[in-house]
């Protein structure tokens, strides 16, 4: 069955409100509203008697939700109940945006600590860093206070003031700063760049209304990544690698978006079945466009997941473009999310169809069984990029590909290991905590001229300001090894020196991205990243594949052919 995507998102989106039509259903109804009847008693005897009895007086919300999550874990790992700050956090993120100051927040041993500001926030733009100790909000105290309550009194209407008192290392007193607030996006693309001369790097977090226009949107709409594939191709870019690893996924409509700019008009980009036939559609892109000739590079890892495997598995069927990275989550669900009507703010997101790749593979795991829900989450072995998995299909241009266990890449590589030393100074924050003493010389001398916060102590011997082209000199090492002393934190001198080029790595990433950003980081250091390095190596590949696939077939069977 073939729909248009504009009769079909009401029905199978992961956001929207389906309702179910007893009518359809006959004699098959009623039976099952008998039996629903006699378990609801049962469920309300029980529930009267821990309320009535009990030891202690209780809450009886609580165990209705926990009761409600366990009945949905007997279906699937991805059906689940949202109570309303879930639900709300969900919303903001599939809507992407919000109103405060844009800051990532944590609370560590009862400390309310900046994890890191959104780039061009209000809270970015005053200098508001990561490691950033909140220590008082208008006129509270806040030393101790709950992470919930910090998030409510820092949002609020855009437009509004709110006064902070922050605690930095480096600092003898506290800085104080007035924030306006603003609109806040969670943005899919928070940074893209050129990683060659010619080649353009897209990092693609999420899939929210901020990340492409749908094909019903007029001409000449942009969204974050048509907005990226644009800046790129104006800084010469003729090919892209789009990153997707970790991207967790998200709507529906936003994969066969993303989809649609990379696809040929006409192309099937994913379909789905269930249980009954309004479950059943397929996405089928509407529209040409620019970005469908361009060689085409995909990144993925073991938890790109949902709707970066719908995008993956449609790059690799058409053979449009190559996949290189790891094997991925295996995610062939579809959700449909029901706002509660009976009680405001909580919602249900239930599975009711499965999606099925081009060629026709469900890539959804294992989740039966013996199959715990922390071994389906986070499983410690996968099987490799090379082992054949069940329900082999093939490729447009006749490549062997298959379900089951998520989308394996055309080249499997493993992102870079660790150090022992490095993964041992991390486990101690060792590098964010030294990372605090370093400010960026811009930021400073623009908030200085606006008066945004206190900058008495800048010039103390523990504070440098930096630009962007810092570079992690030998005598940067050697204050990040007296600064180990200084916080009594062990290591031996001989795996030190052993690991310098390591260390001086993490120092400059660590430092980057605390003062300039994440993107910023990534920008100076891509070079380090053995996944993004073979993914900018393959795109010579990529074009052949697009060019003249089967002869793209032909030489990747050769080569594999040689090493054996």
């Amino acid at each position: 069955m073939s729909r248009s995507l504009r009769a079909t998102l009401a029905s199978v989106a992961l956001i929207g409100v389906s309702a179910l039509a007893g009518g359809m259903l006959g004699g098959n109804a009623q039976a099952a509203a008998d039996t629903r009847d006699v378990h609801m008693k049962r469920y309300s005897e029980i529930l009267a008697a821990i309320e009535s009895n009990y030891v202690e007086e209780i809450d009886p919300g609580k165990p209705v939700a926990s009761s409600i999550r366990e009945m949905l874990r007997t279906l699937d790992p991805h059906s689940s109940f949202f109570e309303v700050k879930e639900f709300s956090t969900l919303q903001e993120r599939q809507k992407g945006s919000y109103f405060g100051l844009g800051i990532t927040i944590v609370s560590i041993d009862g400390r309310i600590t900046v994890v890191s500001p959104f780039e061009g926030s209000p809270a970015h733009r005053l200098g508001i860093r990561a490691g950033d100790i909140i220590v008082g909000i208008e006129s509270e105290d806040a030393r101790g206070m709950d992470i919930d309550a910090v998030v409510k009194r820092l949002r609020g209407p855009k437009g509004s003031q709110v006064r902070i008192k922050l605690e930095r290392d480096g600092y003898a007193q506290p800085l104080e700063f007035t924030v306006v607030r603003d609109e806040i996006p969670l943005h899919s693309v928070p940074y893209s760049f050129m990683v060659a001369k010619d080649v353009g790097y897209i990092r693609l977090v999420d899939f929210n209304e901020t990340t492409a226009c749908r094909p019903t949107e007029p001409p000449g709409c942009e969204r974050d990544l048509e907005k990226a594939l644009r800046t790129l191709k104006e800084q010469g870019a003729t090919s892209y690698v789009l990153d997707i690893r970790d991207n967790p996924g998200g709507l529906l409509d936003m994969a066969f978006s993303v989809s649609n700019l990379f696809l040929k008009k006409g192309q099937m980009v994913v379909y789905t079945k269930g249980r009954y036939k309004r479950d059943e559609s397929s996405y089928i892109t509407e529209n040409d466009s620019p970005w469908s000739s361009m060689p085409l590079v995909v990144m993925t890892s073991r938890h790109s997941a949902s709707a970066s495997e719908i995008v993956a598995g449609a790059i690799q069927d058409h053979d449009r473009g190559l996949i290189v990275g790891e094997r991925t989550f295996g995610k062939g669900l579809v959700q449909t999310i029901w706002p509660l009507r009976s009680v405001r703010g909580y919602a249900l997101s239930l599975t009711t169809a499965r999606y099925y790749t081009p060629s026709g593979r469900s890539i959804q795991r294992e989740y039966g069984g013996n199959t715990t829900l922390e071994d389906y989450q986070a499983p410690k072995e996968r099987v490799g990029c090379d082992v054949e998995g069940v329900d082999p299909r093939l490729t447009d241009a006749g490549r062997r590909v298959f379900g089951g266990d998520g989308v394996a890449p055309d080249t499997c590589i493993e992102p870079a290991k660790t150090g022992t030393v490095v993964a041992a100074l991390q486990s101690k924050q060792a590098f964010v905590n030294f990372a605090r003493h370093f400010e960026s010389a811009e930021v400073a001398a623009q908030t200085a001229v606006e008066g945004a916060g206190s900058r008495a102590n800048v010039g103390n011997d523990k504070v440098q300001l930096i630009r962007k082209d810092f570079r992690v000199t030998p005598q940067v090492v050697e204050q990040f090894a007296e600064f180990l002393k200084e916080e009594k934190i062990a290591y031996d001198p001989k795996e030190f020196e052993a690991a310098r080029e390591e260390i001086s790595a993490e120092i400059l990433e660590e430092t980057m991205r605390q003062v300039f950003g994440e993107g910023a980081a990534r920008q100076r250091l891509f070079a380090l990243d053995p996944q993004l390095k073979k993914a900018i190596d393959s795109i010579p590949m990529a074009r052949l594949l697009l060019k003249d696939p089967q002869r793209y077939i032909s030489e990747t069977a050769t080569k594999r052919a040689a090493t054996k």
